[in-house]
């Protein structure tokens, strides 16, 4: 099964697009989710970390996160998804925090689940419910990631991720393959996402003195959706049926398409629990 789909991304973000000065590309580079093949296998996690850039205490709970990630390496995935209170921005010509991490996928996805409401720093742990609640705090992190990677139960399906990204245009397409190896009875769905990593802008921090950090580095944050906030259902999840995909977008002038990734997951459409995701770096 083969789909396109192609994404504008909302103008009232104030997301404009131009070229390079540079011509180079179209290149194409490719990542397996779940091991690449039938018998290696791996079980990856999500951890979406809600987050604000006015959000003091948050700093403090992405460490955490990121000492995790040494533990796990690339079976932890991690989204910072700017949204809520914590996230808004200053007016133009203020000293600090106008710059808008915010987008539609992210805002969408903060309503919906109700994180920044319930107060930051909160997140998901593959939209699993812990406790009757996916919301799950930071404090929580490292024991429902152990849960979920320790599971012995089957893994479900892989994802393989592969990326063309034109330097002149601005373009990229992430050309993804989805493979189940279980028969999945529910309805599932694939959301491509697109990630920015290492931002260098204002943050607040309470453990560090003055509070108002200039240069902090804001970690694989959400840039937008290649396919909508909730994805495209695959009709394929029977063991052994393989679906494939395709999806376009224009990177934002002030993305680093230096620092860009691609984020793919498999998601229950009821529930929203994932179970599989994977991640690419889209090299330029």
């Amino acid at each position: 099964m083969k789909r396109i789909f192609q994404i504008i991304l909302p103008a009232v973000f104030a997301l404009t697009f131009t070229a390079c000065d540079k011509v180079e590309g179209p290149y194409k580079k490719d990542t397996t989710g779940g091991g690449g093949n039938d018998t290696t296998l791996v079980r990856k996690v999500l951890v979406e970390d809600y987050t604000g850039h006015k959000c003091g205490n948050c700093p403090r709970a992405s460490k955490a996160l990121y000492d995790l990630k040494a533990i796990y390496g690339d079976r932890l995935i991690i989204m910072a998804v700017h949204a809520g209170t914590f996230a808004t921005v200053f007016p133009p010509g203020a000293p600090y925090y106008t710059y808008d991490f915010r987008n539609p996928t992210g805002v969408e996805l903060d309503t919906d689940f109700g994180i920044s409401v319930a107060g930051n720093p909160n997140g998901m742990v593959n939209r699993r419910e812990v406790n009757g609640s996916v919301i799950v705090s930071s404090t929580q992190w490292a024991d429902e990631v152990a849960t979920v990677l320790t599971s012995t139960a089957p893994v479900p399906a892989s994802i393989t991720i592969e990326t063309t990204y034109n330097s002149v245009t601005r373009e990229l397409q992430a050309d993804i393959k989805t493979k189940f190896f279980e028969d999945l009875s529910d309805a599932y769905r694939l959301s491509v996402y697109m990630l920015e990593d290492s931002i260098v802008n204002w943050q607040k921090d309470y453990d560090v003195t003055p509070n108002d950090v200039p240069d902090y580095v804001h970690r694989e944050v959400l840039r937008g959706s290649m396919n909508g906030t909730y994805g495209d259902i695959v009709t394929n999840t029977a063991a052994g049926s393989e679906s494939d995909f395709t999806f376009n977008a224009t990177l934002g002038t002030d993305w680093n398409e230096n620092k860009m990734y691609i984020l793919a997951f498999l998601h229950n459409d009821t529930t929203r629990e994932i179970i599989q995701v994977e991640q690419k770096h889209v090299e330029p």
